[in-house]
């Protein structure tokens, strides 16, 4: 009967390494989407004024849906600071574009 040890000990020492891989590109992943929900803001802040309300996200099929998840304060706007903490709490990531 052959050993399965030397098997064993290869898979232990590969799957940290895999994990490791899968988290880098999860994180990966989320760190595109905060980027691109900000650049999607910064595009529908057509006033420059750091904040979109309804009217300006008005048949924005990504930001329309979230609308209401993003404004915590239910004030009608979602300004920067508000997305930003949203993209923490959604994809445990701040967005680093500008």
């Amino acid at each position: 009967m052959k050993s399965s040890l030397p098997i064993a000990i290869a898979a232990t020492l590969l799957l940290p390494a895999a994990s490791l891989a899968a988290d880098d590109a999860r994180t990966a992943y989320y760190q595109r989407n905060a980027n691109a929900d900000l650049a999607k803001f910064r595009a529908l802040d057509v006033d420059n004024n750091n904040a979109i309300t309804r009217e300006e996200v008005r048949g924005d099929v990504d930001f329309t849906p979230r609308f209401d998840d993003i404004d915590v304060n239910r004030d009608g706007a979602v300004t920067l600071d508000e997305l930003r903490a949203y993209a923490e709490r959604q994809y445990g990531v701040k967005p680093t574009a500008s």
